[in-house]
């Protein structure tokens, strides 16, 4: 409406062309603003299980306070979603949109404001998974792979890394492919950082969707440990012989390891996730 009363129903009709069909804007700012507000919702899950499942002594005895700090940080966060929208503003500005000014200066608005949500869920998953890598140096007192107790940090994990691909992917790809004017003094050589979305997400991806899985088999495997230590004890006052504890013992060690690889194998349905990555990357540098 507002380009329709500045400059006219042609230029507003071009607009509405570009932001629903040439580009595919409104397709990818609802995804990335749907993905932000599905973490921002989300965000306090994994501190809260993890300050739930482990007290304050024992996480003292790591760094995750620390990464909780920065988690936390809204200075740092603004800091990082400026520097990224900078960055932004001038990859797009050098693409230039076909359009007027008005609808340029709104198609910049909603770009911008892509790369400024996908920095805000970049950074806390990030910091994340710095929290949970910090968990590997807790000392673990008790059996928490009995009630599953950091099973919680997976939902977590699924649901914001696959809808961030899910942006990441459509964002590339359409813009990649969109029919920028590309009139400056860079022309077509400035295309190839419309990709930069995937490069800086994908070790972020790639790290936060497997990373996570593997600490929380270390940390399952320590409370097995314990758990199995404890059962020696009191298999030391049972009636049995030798060779029946023995038996004991390890029939109870191996379901317990078998249970725990079943639980958090990675599955054929997670590989999608890096090979998109790659295959969106080299797609846009094929074409």
């Amino acid at each position: 409406m507002l380009i329709w009363y500045l400059e006219g129903e042609s230029e507003s009709m071009k607009f509405f062309a570009a932001y629903t069909s040439d580009f595919k804007t409104i397709i990818s700012l609802g995804l990335i603003l749907g993905t932000a507000l599905v973490v921002l919702y989300a965000q306090k899950d994994i501190p809260t299980t993890i300050e739930t499942v482990f007290t304050k002594e024992q996480l003292d005895e790591t760094k995750y306070f620390t990464h909780r700090r920065h988690f936390w940080s809204l200075r740092k966060t603004i800091v990082f979603t400026a520097q990224v929208t900078v960055v932004a503003f001038a990859i797009f500005r050098y693409c230039r949109f076909p359009l007027s000014r008005t609808g340029e200066i709104l198609m910049m608005i909603a770009v911008c404001a892509e790369y400024a949500f996908a920095s805000f869920v970049g950074r806390k998953l990030r910091y994340a998974a710095m929290m949970i890598h910090s968990l590997l140096d807790v000392r673990i007192k008790r059996n928490l792979f009995k009630a599953r107790e950091l099973d919680n940090i997976n939902w977590y994990v699924n649901v914001a890394s696959t809808l961030t691909i899910i942006f990441v992917y459509v964002h590339v790809m359409c813009y990649y492919a969109g029919p920028f004017a590309y009139d400056t003094m860079f022309k077509q050589s400035v295309r190839i950082f419309l990709i930069l979305p995937a490069i800086m997400a994908t070790p972020v991806l790639l790290i936060f969707n497997f990373y996570p899985r593997e600490v929380l088999r270390q940390l399952y495997s320590k409370s097995i440990d314990l758990e199995i230590s404890k059962l020696m004890r009191k298999l030391r006052n049972e009636s049995l012989n030798d060779y029946e504890k023995r038996s004991y013992l390890i029939e109870f060690n191996k379901m317990c390891r078998d249970e725990l690889r079943y639980n958090l194998q990675l599955a054929l349905t997670d590989l999608p996730i890096g090979i998109t990555i790659l295959a969106m990357v080299l797609q846009a540098l094929l074409q």
